[in-house]
């Protein structure tokens, strides 16, 4: 029999992106306080190998800095300035560590963690942090296995082979694929590999795909909407979860065209 969970989940996009600086703290803070504690976010490695939570290679679009991430040490990358390209009312937001995020959400979130560059050091640091920061996840009941569980912790990546690798190092977490353009080929890997997410942008998405997803007990996801508006397709492809930078809007939207 197919897999199918509950209604939509909405989940916050680098935080509550549409109002406040993406992948800080503000950002993720806001979308907790407005009641979506579904969370994405990206990490990168640090030249020192710390995890820290940026989405781009470079520093350049979202501080005052420039540079690849891997030529900063952790201290230097907490000397940018991550809030005033967003807003004046943003400036001192500093970039964070993927640590200082897991201590201070502890409880209350469950994270999306987009591995967002290739090294293993990358993965072997999440596992270390997830197992001595307590968000290793707890074993669930049989009816609560395959929804999203609050705190909880998920692995993405668009990188097939870094899925693979992470669900070798974590296989305690669930997974889930990223891709521009889903097909039967890539649900077949997800099930064959033991990856239980599968994360189409929205524009390539049919119901014959999002059937088969199910049919194969996948979870699946969307991300690249541009409108609230847009969140209607999902609900008529009967999507699991959408990723948006504007969730209370989207929120809305479900919840006023049923």
């Amino acid at each position: 029999m197919a897999k199918r969970f509950s209604s939509i989940k909405v989940i916050a996009h680098r935080g509550y992106s549409s109002e406040r600086p993406e992948n800080t703290i503000s950002s993720f803070d806001w979308s907790i306080e407005s009641g979506f504690p579904y969370i994405e976010l990206d990490i990168h490695l640090t030249a020192d190998e710390i995890p820290i939570v940026m989405h781009d290679e470079h520093v350049d679009r979202t501080t005052d800095g420039s540079g690849a991430i891997k030529e900063f040490t952790l201290a230097q990358i907490k000397e940018l300035d991550a809030g005033s390209w967003f807003g004046p009312k943003f400036i001192g937001e500093t970039v964070p560590t993927l640590e200082e995020v897991l201590v201070r959400y502890s409880g209350k979130a469950h994270i999306f963690v987009e591995l967002k560059s290739l090294e293993e050091i990358l993965i072997n640091s999440l596992r270390e942090l997830v197992t001595n920061l307590g968000w290793m996840p707890v074993p669930l009941s049989t009816s609560d296995k395959g929804d999203l569980q609050v705190p909880g912790i998920s692995v993405i990546s668009f990188a097939p082979e870094q899925v693979l690798l992470s669900k070798k190092i974590l296989p305690e977490l669930g997974h889930g694929l990223l891709l521009m353009e889903p097909s039967l080929g890539m649900i077949k890997f997800c099930v064959q590999n033991g990856i239980e997410g599968f994360f189409p942008f929205i524009g390539a998405l049919s119901k014959d795909i999002v059937r088969k997803a199910h049919k194969s007990g996948l979870y699946v996801g969307a991300w690249g909407m541009s409108s609230p508006s847009q969140v209607e397709i999902a609900r008529e492809l009967g999507i699991d979860g959408v990723t948006v930078d504007w969730p209370k809007q989207a929120q809305d939207f479900l919840e006023n065209s049923v």
